[in-house]
């Protein structure tokens, strides 16, 4: 049988260990490379967009945006988005008959 002090120590170990790992990411200068990374997009972009203004080109602001936003769509989080939506109609559809079951009663 599985206590609750096991469990709690488990727990503790695990916060430990989280916070070591981003301890020594951070240390180790992770972040401060992806922050980099994009800085050097951002300069390549202005330096692009000032060779363009040299040029005389016309100049779009879809052309010098960097679009840093990632796609997370694949089967697993199609299937998540699909359950919790049939989870919330289906308890939608519940409390609505509970409770118009309780106001048919009360106003009979």
């Amino acid at each position: 049988m599985i206590s609750y002090k096991k469990i709690f120590h488990g727990f503790i170990w695990f916060l430990f260990f989280a916070f070591l790992v981003l301890y020594f990411a951070q240390a180790g200068g992770y972040y401060e490379d992806l922050n980099n990374k994009k800085t050097s997009l951002t300069e390549e972009s202005i330096e692009k967009f000032e060779e363009d203004v040299k040029n005389g080109k016309e100049i779009k602001v879809e052309n010098y945006v960097v679009n840093m936003q990632k796609d997370y769509d694949n089967t697993v989080s199609s299937f998540g988005l699909f359950t919790s939506k049939a989870f919330a109609q289906g308890f939608k559809w519940t409390m609505n008959k509970v409770f118009g079951g309780i106001d048919k009663v009360m106003n009979e």
